[in-house]
């Protein structure tokens, strides 16, 4: 009877201990969504940069991305694991020690997306909690912005676009390029959003962070993503594929933003684009001019319409000439990606782009974000920069 008593409340304790393991990991995961935006703040500014330097450090002795080394091999080595654990399981089932043998898997399985979740949190999780680079900026509270606010911002990246095109150099086609290589650039990247953000007040971390080129870049754009930030390794992979300069340095910087303490796709975009703009380079600068002339033009064209007015006529100047032509290079690139994926779309019956997309999406509103539409930065908000921070000098 002893016996019997002992190793039912093993079995009880066992079963307790599932519980509470598997009550954990849910709290873990979701923990984000009960911390005050202050705490957070205090977290991302204080405290992340020390939580995320060991990462950072060992992350600097290596030139390729490790999280590109990791998923190659990773996926190989995960799937030789579930073969032995279902001919283990079989066994098992065969002879006996079933329940006992599940019992450790499902408790090693919670363990470690336990111990994944703290370190997402640590890393990525807790930063989607924090203020609105929107309100570190101290924009202008302006109630409604005027026709002629939109107009003397889309002025202001015109001019700034224009005027960083015309210091760059073209190839035969007529395209201009990076004005250096990736190692450089990567390297410039990172202590232009340090100074950008000493110079705004804002509270990103001052580590060194070292963005990393991914070697089989071509065959991840099919899934459509140029950067990604690993939170397990902090580490910033771009894609390399095709470095063009009407979108390439904002890339760089955004992946740059996640590693240096925020989450939110919007904040991470807004600072990339506002810190190209405030560059010394003139491929920088001409990155975020163009980001914010055309999210501008058409907005302003459209109010434009809605108030009888005439909408500056920048995009059919002759300066533009030069602007089309890299765009043009742009979307020819996409293009030949697009029909390597419809090939693949037509054989498989897996359309690649389109599940990156929800897989991301679903991703974003896990934490509290609004899904992939948050990688679009409200067009008032770069008037409303402008108005506080250049006109208003």
């Amino acid at each position: 009877m002893k016996i019997k008593r002992k190793k039912k409340r093993r079995i009880i304790l066992k079963i307790v201990l599932l519980i509470i393991l598997t009550a954990l990991f849910v709290f873990a995961s979701a923990f984000n969504s009960f911390i005050p935006s202050g705490f957070a703040n205090f977290y991302s500014s204080k405290v992340f940069p020390y939580v995320s330097m060991p990462a950072g450090c060992i992350n600097m002795l290596f030139h390729n991305s490790l999280t590109e080394g990791i998923v190659v091999c990773g996926f190989p080595l995960l799937a030789v694991c579930l073969v032995s654990w279902l001919v283990i399981l079989i066994k098992k089932m065969m002879t006996k020690g079933t329940a006992a043998y599940l019992y450790m898997s499902y408790r090693n399985l919670m363990i470690i997306l336990i111990i994944g979740s703290v370190i997402f949190q640590a890393m990525h999780g807790i930063n989607y909690r924090r203020d609105d680079i929107e309100k570190e900026l101290k924009l202008t509270d302006k109630a409604e912005l005027t026709y002629e606010d939109y107009c003397a911002a889309l002025k202001w990246a015109y001019l700034g676009m224009i005027e960083a095109r015309s210091h760059l150099g073209e190839d035969f086609n007529g395209v201009a390029h990076m004005q250096s290589s990736f190692e450089n650039t990567a390297l410039y990247a990172c202590s232009l959003l340090d100074s950008f953000s000493d110079e705004y007040g804002i509270p990103l971390s001052r580590n060194y962070v070292r963005a990393k080129p991914v070697s089989l870049s071509h065959y991840w754009s099919y899934t459509g993503i140029v950067g990604m930030y690993d939170m397990f390794l902090g580490e910033a992979n771009i894609n390399t594929d095709d470095m063009n300069v009407t979108e390439f340095p904002a890339t760089v910087c955004h992946e740059l933003c996640h590693a240096k303490g925020y989450a939110s796709e919007t904040d991470c975009n807004l600072l990339a684009t506002l810190a190209c703009c405030s560059s010394a380079r003139a491929d920088f600068r001409y990155c975020g001019f163009q980001r914010i002339f055309f999210d501008l033009y058409y907005m302003t064209e459209e109010i434009a319409d809605g108030t009888g007015q005439v909408c500056p006529q920048y995009i059919y100047t002759s300066e533009m000439d030069a602007v089309f032509r890299d765009l043009d290079a742009y979307s020819i690139y996409w293009w030949s990606i697009e029909d390597e994926i419809e090939r693949i779309h037509n054989w498989s019956g897996v359309d690649i782009e389109e599940t990156s997309d929800r897989v991301n999406d679903a991703f974003l509103k896990s934490n509290g974000e609004e899904g992939v539409v948050t990688y679009t930065v409200p067009d008032s908000i770069y008037v409303r920069f402008y108005l506080t921070h250049i006109a208003g000098k």
